[in-house]
């Protein structure tokens, strides 16, 4: 098992890639902490994961804001005795509007769930990483950071930050052998894309930009993220590592 003996938090882990990643960290052998605003998910995640036998934990938090973040972080130490593995997965996916449609609150709100969570849960994460002598932090951002789409700015601006800020995380926090990297993600199925597809009708357009005519699966992202909370990537920081089918040659 990769991660055997590791303590990981997933944030965004009730549904989607987060819910994927915390039951595919589960069976590598770590612990898990699952991280949200929902509780409801929160807790069939974690029932989901003890049913195989791992052991987790739900935290329901807005790591948007830095009690949240804290409480996090507090939670699983307090129940696992340390922190090495972070992913931070929460992002907010449904706002599609314009510039001009945007509101200053709107706009807000997607950067605080989107990016300054990654900032926030980082900098309070990296301190117990310290402590253990090692660490990996996983950024999830989107092909969204490099091919921005019509409606999307706050989203795709929020995402093209996390692609900056994990560089200077690396570069500070790679003394203290914290490696931090960027998982980027094309069209994935999850529930809020789902119900974006038949909302827009926009499934046919999305399978044109993967070179298998497919949309991907959470748990192909799970696995791109076990490698880089693995061993397996002891030599890997400041890399965006992008799972696109791919999305950005088309």
């Amino acid at each position: 098992m990769k991660l055997k003996d590791r303590v990981a938090i997933v944030t965004g882990g009730g549904t989607g890639i987060g819910k994927a990643s915390a039951i595919r960290f589960a069976q590598e052998g770590a612990r898990v902490a699952v991280a949200g605003r929902r509780p409801g998910p929160l807790n069939e995640v974690v029932a989901q994961i003890e049913a195989i036998g791992g052991e987790a934990v739900a935290v329901s938090a807005d790591v948007g804001q830095p009690d949240g973040c804290r409480k996090a972080i507090d939670e699983t130490v307090s129940r696992f005795g340390g922190l090495d593995v972070l992913f931070n997965n929460a992002a907010q996916t449904y706002l599609q509007k314009t510039v001009e449609e945007t509101t200053v609150e709107e706009w807000d709100d997607c950067l605080n769930a989107t990016l300054r969570s990654v900032f926030l849960m980082s900098k309070y994460a990296a301190p117990e990483m310290r402590k253990a002598g090692r660490g990996s932090i996983i950024n999830c951002a989107s092909v969204g950071a490099v091919t921005p789409w019509r409606g999307g700015a706050a989203y795709c601006a929020a995402k093209s930050g996390i692609l900056a800020l994990t560089k200077v995380l690396a570069i500070e926090y790679g003394p203290w052998h914290i490696r931090v990297n960027t998982l980027s993600p094309g069209a994935i199925m999850t529930p809020n894309l789902e119900a974006a597809i038949e909302r827009n009708q926009s499934g046919e357009r999305l399978r044109a930009k993967c070179v298998f005519g497919r949309i991907g699966k959470p748990e192909e992202i799970a696995a791109a993220a076990v490698f880089l909370a693995s061993d397996d990537a002891s030599f890997v920081s400041t890399a965006n590592l992008v799972v696109d089918g791919g999305w950005l040659t088309l």
